[in-house]
């Protein structure tokens, strides 16, 4: 498959990222590898270098939706997977995702991931699928999932604003649909790194909505 760049925004991931892009080159030997080291503080960067084809490290932590766009922009394939750096062995089930891109069943593919134990209570998931249905008229089981896949000649939708921090895959998740991207979501076996429902993992979904809200109100990163 010499046809997908993987995209794999990352921040802090040194336990995490070496066996998600061992994977990935394992499974899919041929494709792109693009590692965008958000101002990582640890061996983030180190690691994806013994792997990746290209790794973009930024000097301070922009947020998620900086990292995508820059390693959107890197991208020279035909599809553009996007996964997050904690998949691990999982990475490998993202071929569910591409085959329907291939197959001209889809122009964007979303992966449902069943939730663990740890899992929070899904208010932000009820609050953007209520968003998105709003904006869009279609309701998505996984509006959140960092794991997706899209033709490149979406790229010019994409690329004409700015996405701020973890508003990005609501507000692309809009935009594509708004383009008339036809989404398809689907089930697969990757598993990450959940928050939990201790004080961390409030504390991430907190700032989680608020930037989705910022995104939404158009404000700039």
């Amino acid at each position: 498959m010499n046809d997908i760049s993987f995209i794999i925004p990352a921040y802090n991931e040194e336990e995490r990222i070496g066996k998600t892009l061992e994977t990935i080159k394992k499974y899919f030997p041929s494709a792109e590898v693009i590692v965008i080291d958000d101002g990582s503080r640890d061996k983030t960067k180190e690691i994806a270098e013994m792997y990746a084809d290209t790794v973009f490290s930024s000097s301070i932590n922009r947020g998620k939706g900086y990292a995508m766009q820059q390693g959107w922009r890197l991208a020279t394939r035909t599809y553009i997977a996007c996964l997050d750096a904690d998949l691990e062995e999982s990475a490998k089930d993202v071929f569910s995702l591409i085959q329907p891109l291939q197959q001209g069943r889809a122009d964007v593919t979303i992966s449902i991931i069943k939730p663990g134990r740890q899992a929070g209570m899904g208010f932000v998931k009820r609050r953007v699928q209520s968003i998105v249905l709003r904006e869009t008229g279609v309701k998505l089981q996984a509006p959140l999932s960092g794991q997706r896949v899209f033709h490149r000649k979406w790229l010019k939708v994409l690329l004409k604003k700015a996405y701020h921090g973890f508003g990005i895959e609501t507000q692309m998740t809009i935009d594509l649909l708004q383009a008339g991207a036809k989404c398809l979501e689907i089930p697969t076996t990757m598993q990450h790194r959940e928050m939990g429902k201790d004080m961390k993992g409030f504390v991430h979904r907190i700032r989680q909505w608020a930037d989705i809200k910022k995104q939404l109100r158009g404000a700039k990163p």
